[in-house]
């Protein structure tokens, strides 16, 4: 089964590379650094936002084209060419709860660009303007749409006539919950089958079900009450969908108890969202069994084949779905909370150990919260988005301008005892000459004003870490350099 899909993916990543895939594209909002920030609770950034909706095209899960949508989020200072980054967004309520109608987690796709990346936040297959069902967790849809939505951001940086957008080489991957998931899957495709047309700089999923067979089957299916029991619904919808020959005898009544059904069947024809979906499951299972079990909703002779059957073409569809049983190359960082009332943290522990057996260049399962103050689900994203915006920013290249560039192997930049020495050739020309120092985010940290010659500047007052110094004149950039103050 698996390596039918293996051959499909790479069969249809050959005859879609090189197609137009842009429908059209809406400007959104348009958010100096100061409103970011006041949407994210004060965070300080560097940069302000744009933000537009595009519509495009990738292929559903017959292969198909299809009419997607997502938002595009780029940093509004055109100073710089700034590296892609593809956001991929959690579990939403319903279609229109993504992130091209700046809601479903949009914020953090907004973040991740105002430190100065260009997010493809695409919405999924059957979300936002995509008819049709949405493939809940199907790996396959979850990738292309946001590789997909790369080609637009590269078709759009040829584009000579669309002067907002600048992109250098870099690729960062990241997502948060179903994101995580989602995140994994389009680096897995990009490393796998698309590593001549795009390399994959560092990733940091969050928080996401890797093991959708294994350790969420268990985490969901077990004794234990669960909060968000309408997943499971959604995830059997979802691969109806995207597995229609395989699951050709699997209709919902045949899956889920009767006194379910009616809600369910609800949601599908979308007249409730989730979460109205969900507290009604739970109502009805606390008032028949007493507890939010999920394992309940289901009919015995299903709930014992997916525990019991590899065979089980449930457990097929499931297991076709694990994103975790590979070895990534660039470097990955897994971010995860014990406390994790939805996602069990066991998903980054094992992905981490599969993938490193596998041998994977650098993977970490990095966990957030303490045995003191544990996180569930909502209470890892942010400390999860910071984690993976400094982790970035220990790899990220910003500092590629489109201006005039010509650099200059006879100005000097070094450090010692808290002083940046600088020494400008007096044979360069230009009106002034400007001392920047950003941080390993992309931040502007210090700028001053050089005369020609050498100068000292005290930066005492810096925190000790790796930064970055630029120097330009009224004409061009002329130098990099990077610098380690301790």
């Amino acid at each position: 089964m698996k390596r039918f899909f293996t051959l499909f993916i790479i069969l249809l990543s050959i005859n879609l590379a090189d197609a137009q895939r842009l429908v059209d594209m809406e400007l959104k909002a348009s958010l100096p650094a100061s409103s970011v920030s006041a949407l994210i609770g004060g965070l300080s950034v560097p940069y302000g936002v744009d933000l537009y909706k595009v519509r495009y095209m990738t292929p559903d899960t017959e292969g198909n084209d299809h009419i997607a949508s997502g938002l595009l989020c780029i940093p509004n200072d055109p100073t710089f060419t700034y590296p892609m980054a593809i956001y991929q967004h959690g579990t939403v309520a319903d279609r229109d709860d993504v992130p091209s109608n700046l809601m479903g987690g949009f914020q953090l796709a907004m973040v991740f660009s105002a430190f100065g990346y260009v997010v493809c936040a695409p919405d999924y297959i059957g979300l936002g303007d995509s008819p049709g069902v949405h493939p809940y967790v199907h790996a396959q849809t979850e990738a292309s749409a946001a590789i997909d939505m790369l080609r637009v951001a590269r078709e759009l940086d040829d584009d000579d006539s669309f002067a907002g957008l600048a992109l250098n080489d870099q690729l960062f991957i990241s997502g948060y919950s179903q994101g995580g998931h989602a995140a994994m899957a389009a680096h897995r495709e990009l490393e796998t089958n698309l590593s001549n047309e795009f390399t994959v700089t560092a990733a940091a999923p969050m928080s996401g079900p890797y093991s959708i067979s294994e350790k969420m089957i268990d985490f969901t299916l077990g004794e234990e009450e669960y909060g968000t029991v309408a997943y499971l619904a959604w995830s059997n919808i979802g691969f109806k969908r995207a597995y229609p020959e395989l699951l050709k005898d699997f209709e919902l009544e045949d899956v889920f108890k009767a006194e379910y059904l009616g809600d369910i069947l609800e949601f599908e024809s979308e007249a409730i969202d989730l979460w109205e979906l969900n507290d009604r499951l739970i109502a009805t299972l606390v008032a028949t069994v007493g507890s939010s079990v999920p394992k309940n909703m289901l009919k015995d002779e299903v709930l014992n084949s997916i525990l019991t059957d590899p065979d089980y073409p449930l457990s097929v569809a499931l297991a076709d779905n694990d994103t975790y049983d590979w070895a990534p190359q660039a470097p990955t960082n897994l971010y995860y909370c014990e406390g994790d009332d939805q996602v069990t943290f066991e998903n980054a522990i094992l992905a981490s150990q599969v993938m490193n057996d596998n041998g994977a260049a650098e993977v970490n399962a990095v966990r957030l919260d303490k045995d003191a103050s544990p996180e569930d689900h909502g209470g890892c994203v942010f400390p999860a988005a910071l984690s993976a915006v400094s982790f970035f920013g220990t790899f990220q290249e910003l500092l590629s301008s489109n201006e005039a560039v010509s650099f200059d192997p006879n100005s000097k930049v070094y450090y010692a005892n808290n002083h940046l020495n600088v020494n400008i050739p007096n044979e360069r020309t230009g009106d002034y000459n400007l001392i920047t120092i950003y941080n390993q985010t992309g931040m502007k940290v210090w700028e001053q004003r050089a005369q020609k010659g050498l100068s000292s500047y005290n930066i005492g007052h810096l925190t000790d870490g790796m930064y970055v110094v630029t120097l330009r004149d009224s004409d061009q950039l002329y130098k990099t350099e990077k610098l380690i103050k301790f």
